[in-house]
């Protein structure tokens, strides 16, 4: 669970810096930067599990590498990008070798910087310039105090004293910046690394339990979950013949049947569960049928209707296979973490919304609960339909949603002493239940906006 971000020359982001409650809501007009902030998110998840350069070619993106790092007005562009991320992992961590290890810290703050410089051919390379992994004191938690309050067991250090040094940690050593990763807890060696040299950040290359704590931190962010639900791709059954991706849910909406079954094999009273609660909201569905069709190679899936009449996936609505998505997820024990859900309500007919935003609820954690799976969901939405309903059943008397606005301002920035003009994102609370620290004209003219959205939105409703 991501509990605060900081971005400084990713894209339209300068000194940007927000916090996240477990089911936060970001909405704006095409344009206005929010999706900047999953592109942010997403490079993050892909720095955690590859190399750079691969990372960063990652085609969900959207741009080339220079064109992720911030543009200026002289049509010049940063050199370097920032990030800083503050993060709930669970108490406990698995490798893929059946160790199991203890996570004494669950609340820790990750650091990164990279830069972009040209090589000796002339050619630009990126490197890593500064890394570093720290826990974050207990007594200086503000998010887990507002957020957990008494839920001390999920979030509080369980060990006093010891080495206050980060797991992580960068530092100049014989004149060149080294990266330094210190024994984590009696279960491994330190070692370190030059900077400059390293193809892959420190994080992502710790792949067992030896460093439970850096291990950890790695597993949340590569585990970040982005979803953008393609109707026809949702429509098809999974294929198992070639290009088979596996049995969760993908970022478009493939391997739907594929989790379906699994789920189904898993316990077949799951499915049980999952048309009940989408006949919750879409009443007349009865039945949910998935079989391994052997002679096609593939999973599929039926609806069933109160009169017997038998719908394939690919004659269903989109917005019935929307929320279909979120009865799964919500019954599957593979989802934990963060969900970026980007527009959730495409397809969605507007009466059917309120039964998006309970979804979308169910989906998050609910700290009140202490079985609870550590589940985050983070929306950036257009519609004010979304809004409103989370407004009106949630926002003002649960302290686990937030609703927040995003648009770009104009804002000048000195660079090496010049003075230039950029486009930045800003993004700003609706609520007085949730402060952040821009300035009071700058939270007054941004709530001040999105009440007229909203307003003229809900005009052509």
């Amino acid at each position: 669970m991501i509990t605060k971000i900081k971005i400084d020359g990713f894209k339209s982001f300068s000194n940007f810096e927000m916090e996240f409650s477990p089911l936060t809501v970001i909405a704006g007009t095409n344009a206005s930067g929010k999706s900047n902030l999953f592109d942010a998110l997403n490079l993050m998840s892909n720095l955690s599990k590859s190399d750079l350069r691969t990372a960063f070619a990652n085609k969900q993106l959207r741009g080339e590498v220079s064109e992720l790092f911030t543009k200026y007005s002289d049509d010049t562009s940063a050199s370097e990008m920032h990030f800083v991320v503050e993060m709930l992992v669970p108490r406990e961590v698995k490798d893929n070798w059946g160790g199991i290890a203890e996570v004494k810290t669950p609340r820790m703050r990750y650091e990164l910087e990279i830069a972009k410089r040209q090589n000796d051919q002339g050619f630009e390379e990126l490197s890593v310039v500064r890394e570093q992994l720290s826990r974050i004191a207990t007594d200086e938690d503000v998010w887990a105090k507002k957020y957990m309050k008494k839920k001390t067991s999920i979030w509080r250090s369980s060990v006093s004293g010891g080495s206050g040094k980060p797991y992580i940690y960068t530092e100049i050593d014989r004149g060149y910046p080294t990266i330094t990763i210190r024994q984590d807890g009696g279960h491994g060696r330190g070692r370190s690394v030059i900077a400059n040299a390293v193809t892959q950040t420190v994080l992502g290359s710790i792949n067992s339990v030896d460093f439970p704590h850096i291990f950890a931190a790695q597993q949340e962010i590569a585990s970040w979950n982005f979803l953008q639900l393609n109707p026809v791709i949702l429509r098809e059954p999974t294929r198992y013949d070639v290009n088979y991706t596996g049995n969760t849910i993908g970022h478009a909406g493939e391997n739907l049947s594929a989790a379906l079954y699994r789920l189904y094999n898993q316990d077949p009273y799951l499915m049980e569960q999952i048309i009940m609660r989408l006949s919750s909201f879409l009443p007349g569905y009865t039945e949910l049928e998935v079989k391994d069709d052997k002679a096609n190679k593939q999973f599929v899936f039926n609806l069933k209707n109160n009169e017997g009449k038998t719908f394939s996936s690919r004659v269903l609505s989109e917005g019935t296979l929307r929320l279909l998505v979120l009865c799964v997820l919500l019954y599957d024990d593979k989802f934990q973490g963060l969900l970026c859900f980007e527009e959730p309500e495409n397809g969605i007919h507007p009466y059917r919304i309120k039964a998006m935003v309970e979804l979308l609820r169910l989906l998050s954690t609910d700290f009140e609960d202490e079985d609870d799976l550590l589940r985050q969901v983070i929306v950036n939405t257009h519609s004010p339909v979304l809004l409103r309903w989370l407004k009106e059943k949630y926002n003002d008397e649960d302290n686990g949603v937030s609703i927040w606005f995003s648009k770009l301002i104009s804002h000048p920035i000195d660079v090496n002493g010049n003075r230039r003009s950029i486009r930045i994102t800003r993004i700003s609370p609706l609520t007085k239940s949730f402060q952040f620290s821009f300035s009071e004209a700058e939270n007054k003219m941004t709530i001040a906006d999105a009440i007229a959205y909203l307003n003229t939105e809900n005009k052509n409703l």
